[in-house]
């Protein structure tokens, strides 16, 4: 069984189709440098493997080195999945699906402890999204 902080790759945003009904139709909120694009919908388990889905995006436009986007990556990953569970547990008790897409907006290079701040924001805001609906 999988640990409170864990993050499966059930919970790993990989459809091309939903991503791209997601750019369409989403929504979004940002922390600077995070800005997070999402869409709330009816949990369905024929399509979806788990409640919430998160996705990350560095462009490559502003990092021209892959080590520099898969750092950022790496940290963003981290940081969600340490805060994720409060999101999680908020989508299963409403029967809620939540695909995410994290994108790093910023040009230069964040710390651990910036980020942490910023990806701490957004899903306080993410979390009351879900408990408005």
């Amino acid at each position: 069984m999988a640990g409170i902080h864990s993050f499966p790759a059930s919970q790993k945003l990989k459809s091309r189709k939903v991503i791209g009904q997601l750019f369409e139709n989403g929504s979004h909120v940002k922390s600077y440098p995070i800005r997070a694009v999402y869409s709330i919908t009816g949990f369905n388990p024929i399509y979806h493997k788990s409640n919430v889905q998160m996705g990350i995006s560095v462009p490559k436009r502003s990092f021209k080195n892959a080590v520099d986007r898969n750092r950022i990556k790496r940290q963003v990953r981290e940081i969600y999945r340490l805060y994720h569970s409060e999101l999680l547990s908020i989508a299963k008790d409403k029967n809620l699906y939540l695909p995410i897409m994290l994108i790093y907006i910023d040009r230069k290079e964040p710390t651990f402890t910036h980020l942490d701040k910023k990806i701490k924001v957004l899903i306080k805001q993410l979390r009351e999204i879900l408990e408005a609906d």
